[in-house]
């Protein structure tokens, strides 16, 4: 069994932000893109291109990995096509983090449920293997796949922890230097690859 997938959630609107990361933090890393068109390292799980069909992706790709024995692996770390990850940390962390658990940051952001707690899935969460085929998939119709899969772990009684690890905005959104971006493991909305190489070059 291989130790971890990078499973990164991704559509045609936005079809550059294939490149941001694969010349960056996803080169020569185990990495799938799931979206509503099929490439090289991406698959079609939805005809939807709109921003909404991001909660049937995620549920198609879970249901996808779960059945597929070629993706073999030990954790799935799920994350945005505009997510940075520090994969050397992560990778170094990863006995760290409760397989019982999905691990992230956790937010009680939904206005229809304040009460329901989720990883963002910007920033990005981990899930292991054994973990990911308990739980119980629902398409909840909420617009967004990290509601929609807090809404199913709920459900299906499994619980999420926080890390201060994993962060839903840019570094300078924290006045975390850039210098210290090793430090964590991951950054959402960051955009170019421009600024991609440059937190891959302070790593």
């Amino acid at each position: 069994m291989k130790k971890i997938l990078y499973v990164i959630l991704h559509g045609s609107v936005y079809k550059h932000r294939y490149d941001n990361v694969m010349n960056t933090w996803g080169k020569n890393k185990d990495v799938l893109f799931y979206a509503d068109y099929n490439d090289k390292n991406v698959i079609k799980v939805s005809d939807d291109v709109s921003y909404n069909s991001n909660e049937e992706k995620h549920i198609n790709i879970i249901k996808l990995l779960n059945d597929n024995n070629n993706y073999d692996y030990e954790w799935f770390f799920f994350c945005d096509d505009d997510t940075f990850v520090n994969t050397t940390k992560l990778e170094n962390s990863l006995d760290t983090f409760d397989p019982n658990f999905v691990n992230g940051s956790v937010i009680n952001s939904w206005a229809s449920d304040f009460s329901l707690s989720y990883c963002s899935g910007g920033t990005g969460y981990l899930i292991n293997r054994n973990l990911l085929g308990k739980i119980n998939l629902k398409n909840h119709k909420t617009g967004w796949s990290d509601v929609s899969l807090g809404l199913s772990l709920r459900e299906s009684k499994i619980e999420s922890l926080n890390s201060t690890l994993f962060n839903s905005q840019p570094p300078e959104f924290y006045n975390i230097e850039i210098s210290d971006v090793k430090n964590y493991i991951s950054f959402h909305y960051i955009k170019t690859e421009d600024k991609m190489k440059i937190m891959i070059e302070n790593i």
